[in-house]
């Protein structure tokens, strides 16, 4: 069972000085079957294309050394995404991520993994509650035969979720699916439409379709923003910026995906944004707190 205790009331539940990075994929065992580091060179050339500098740690990094960079920078909790297994990226399935979050309880949190197509969604979901986990990843586009995140097939999981109360972390933007037809924010904004009580993240943030991924975000209130990796550092960041700054500063996630931006580097980018402390804190830390931890101390979403 994954362990539910929380860091003590001084540090996390305050948000006094720390952040929520709401999705790494580390060196640790959940993941080093991933695509991501067993072709680490492509992944630092990605970072590289995105503007980034590849430092010296990031060349040849380990687990020890990311923990005492996040603790360095303030990262408190960091979200791990467990995936299910697809020819595209790997992912071994929710087991390994939980085994992570049991050694290290206190830092890292789980999203479990659902197959688009579940026989059961109904039960894999609640399975993955009663484990603890703080949301569910779906990647209709990863599938063996890609599907779009707005096929009906699809919906049987998106119920289970709203039923449930788990948030959905739905992948729509970048590399989703053989094309950029399954980045489409149309098709993100049916799925919220269908499925208004669902708190639906927006992986990957809709890139590069910004605009129109920030519009289905300000028509629907049950969408939340997570460019992660696709921002800041490519086209669209002002606008995410200005997103950020106005009627998104409530469900925009900070989420670095690391190794695919650099710890230090995106937290002194937003920390170079000029925000005021209140919106600031909310990005960092407040918004996840209040859509992952909302049962920690009742907070309502």
């Amino acid at each position: 069972m994954l362990e539910k205790a929380l860091p003590a009331k001084s540090d996390f539940e305050t948000g006094t000085n720390t952040i929520i990075d709401a999705r790494v994929c580390p060196p640790i065992p959940a993941f080093l079957q991933d695509r991501t580091w067993t072709r680490f060179a492509g992944t630092l050339d990605g970072v590289r294309s995105r503007g980034w500098i590849v430092d010296g740690a990031m060349k040849s990094p380990d687990l020890s050394a990311y923990l005492d960079e996040c603790k360095r920078l303030g990262i408190a909790r960091a979200g791990l995404t467990a995936r299910v297994p697809n020819e595209v990226w790997g992912g071994r399935g929710n087991l390994p991520v939980f085994e992570a979050v049991a050694q290290r309880p206190e830092f890292f949190f789980a999203y479990g993994a659902v197959d688009a197509l579940a026989a059961d969604p109904g039960a894999a979901v609640q399975q993955l509650k009663d484990r603890g986990v703080r949301g569910v990843v779906v990647e209709p586009g990863l599938a063996h035969t890609a599907l779009h995140i707005d096929d009906r097939r699809v919906d049987p999981v998106y119920d289970a979720c709203q039923a449930i109360g788990l948030p959905l972390l739905l992948m729509g933007g970048g590399e989703t699916g053989p094309d950029l037809s399954y980045s489409d924010p149309l098709r993100h904004e049916q799925v919220a439409i269908r499925f208004p009580r669902l708190q639906i993240v927006y992986m990957h943030g809709g890139w590069p379709f910004v605009q129109a991924a920030l519009g289905v975000a300000f028509r629907r209130p049950n969408v939340w923003m997570m460019p992660d990796v696709y921002f800041p550092g490519l086209p669209g960041e002002q606008d995410y910026l200005l997103a950020m700054r106005t009627y998104l500063q409530d469900r925009f996630l900070f989420a670095s995906n690391y190794p695919y931006c650099p710890l230090t580097q995106i937290v002194e980018r937003y920390h170079g944004f000029g925000l005021p402390d209140d919106l600031l804190t909310k990005v960092l830390h407040g918004n996840a707190r209040r859509l992952f931890f909302a049962d920690a101390d009742g907070a309502g979403r």
